[in-house]
């Protein structure tokens, strides 16, 4: 294009004022430079044009607006060559070296320059000249305008000048369209921001809990949500897919400094906008509130259980109709049939593992810490005290730091019995002592053992159980025999020693020569009333102490 045939001057003064309107209204930056193109291809006469910006990490140029070119064109530059900055000498593409220095850079005809890297490129889109311009911002170049013809051209300097006068004016027009954008960007977090703040104050306001706050968080972020606690225990989730996550964005949830739960998203920190950051953060605060607030019923509800099961278990008869009406008030009927299973070692996390546990049992069991022990005042309707005791063990254990649980199962009592049934189960897990390994002592039926069990100093026992088996047992140890075992089994099959045998699956006379041998080592005789009742007594406690 000569001097003589450039567009007259209305022309352009229109482009550029058509230009600036548009920088004036909402259009987005894409569409800015798209508009650009095409205006330079109207008042320059050029094929197709090309508006070039560098990428995010700065190391390459790719097309971010264009009138002419095809889409498989820009797709192929932009993904799979990109404009690289940091190529020299004849690798190095036009449009780098007029991003790089500052200056024009033509190429009048592709075809007569040798081993032009490009050509390939060229060819494919069917051009044979191009210009190109840097965009100029102050001292800076921020971009560059590229201009492509069909055919060989000579650029001459009116020509030149044009293009960089429109490319000067195109820089101010993307400047101010880029602040005009993250402007709205600014203005769209605002109102963003605005509405994650109300979002999950009027969660805190309504009290729905931790599960409100993911339920909550997940309909901010689109994504799942689980919060859990400092122990790995769910507090609550929404929409946390079926399959693991790998690496999930998580924020600790903290109260007077302490890390009391983590919120976990499910997406990688990357993949998190940084308002998404901030509502994950304001979410982290809701739910210390509702943890707080939820601790504190926590605690205001273990101290009327606890109360109540210190006066049950240290009330008297006259005392328990008003025990048991409080008790009703409150929301349990201790009016029936209750057994008491105890846990020992226990603590304020085992139970809030044991409330848990009950959470769901029909009709309500009461639970509570008392002097030291974790008390369940299990219901006649609820199962059986047995498997339910097993159950629990299985369920606070990973709440459980100081060793493995033990549980004792009492009878079945009514409410006035309750107080005795309390000092069995206590003795038990006394004398269990440090027998070690997870278990439940079965005591559900009344017998001698039970009264023995209620004695204050389980040494006692321990040394009583030791004097009568002590000999069986070191015996049964050094040589792996079972006498003792074998005086059980005899004594659950009423002195019937063909029943014992076949349980044992043994001939009746090795359980002969097993009890013979076992009369020996202890010098009492299964024959004698009070030798059998000592005997008795003793396999009693040697069971619930662990003794082998």
């Amino acid at each position: 294009m000569s001097s003589s045939t450039l567009p007259p001057l209305e022309g352009w003064l229109g482009a550029l004022a058509e230009i600036g309107e548009a920088v004036g209204g909402d259009e987005p930056v894409t569409d800015l430079l798209n508009r650009v193109a095409r205006t330079a291809c109207t008042l320059l006469g050029y094929d197709f044009c090309a508006v070039f910006l560098p990428a995010g990490d700065g190391r390459a140029l790719t097309i971010e607006g264009s009138y002419g070119l095809s889409a498989d064109y820009i797709a192929q530059v932009n993904a799979n060559r990109p404009i690289l900055l940091d190529e020299r000498g004849e690798r190095e593409a036009p449009t780098s070296l007029a991003f790089r220095t500052g200056d024009v850079v033509t190429l009048e005809d592709i075809e007569l320059v040798p081993d032009f890297t490009w050509s390939g490129v060229a060819q494919e889109q069917g051009y044979r000249a191009l210009i190109s311009a840097p965009l100029r911002r102050g001292g800076d170049v921020v971009g560059a305008l590229n201009g492509y013809r069909t055919a060989p051209h000579r650029f001459d300097r009116a020509e030149i000048g044009l293009v960089t006068t429109l490319a000067t004016q195109v820089a101010v027009a993307l400047n101010t369209a880029q602040l005009r954008a993250q402007e709205q960007a600014t203005i769209h977090e605002l109102r963003r921001a605005e509405e994650v703040h109300t979002l999950l104050t009027a969660t805190a306001l309504r009290g729905e809990g931790v599960a409100g706050v993911a339920e909550a968080l997940s309909e901010l972020l689109d994504r799942g949500v689980r919060i859990q606690d400092v122990y790995g225990e769910t507090l609550a989730e929404t929409r946390w897919p079926t399959s693991d996550v790998e690496d999930p964005a998580a924020a600790a949830v903290t109260l007077d400094g302490v890390e009391v739960a983590r919120i976990h998203v499910a997406a990688t920190d990357a993949e998190l906008s940084r308002l998404d950051v901030r509502a994950v953060e304001h979410a982290t605060v809701v739910t210390a509130l509702e943890l707080l607030r939820a601790r504190t019923a926590a605690e205001v509800e273990q101290r009327i259980r606890g109360s109540l099961v210190a006066d049950l278990l240290s009330s008297d008869d006259a005392g328990m109709p008003a025990l048991l009406d409080r008790a009703r008030r409150l929301g349990w009927d201790l009016s029936g049939s209750h057994s008491l299973i105890a846990v020992r070692p226990a603590a304020e996390r085992t139970l809030a593992a044991a409330d848990r546990f009950v959470a769901g049992v029909t009709p309500r069991p009461l639970a509570a810490l008392y002097r030291g022990d974790l008390v369940l005042v299990w219901p006649d309707g609820a199962g059986s005290p047995v498997d339910a005791a097993a159950r629990l063990l299985e369920s606070i254990s990973p709440a459980t730091t100081s060793g493995e649980p033990v549980a004792a199962a009492g009878r079945r009592a009514e409410a006035r019995e309750l107080p005795g049934s309390f000092r069995t189960v206590r003795g038990a897990l006394d004398l269990a002592g440090d027998a070690g390994g997870r278990r439940v002592i079965d005591l559900n039926e009344f017998t001698i053992d039970h009264l023995l069990l209620q004695l204050d100093d389980p040494r006692l026992l321990s040394a009583f159980a030791t004097s009568v088996l002590g000999r069986a047992v070191d015996y049964d140890r050094a040589r792996s025999t079972e006498l003792v075992h074998t005086a059980r089994v005899l004594l659950d099959h009423g002195l019937d020693r063909r029943a014992a045998a076949s349980a044992l699956h043994l001939h009746p006379n090795t359980v002969a020569q097993r009890v013979r041998r076992l009369e020996e080592l202890t010098g009492l005789q299964f024959s004698r009333p009070a030798d059998l009742l000592q005997l008795t007594a003793a396999l009693s406690v040697a069971r619930v102490a662990a003794l082998r």
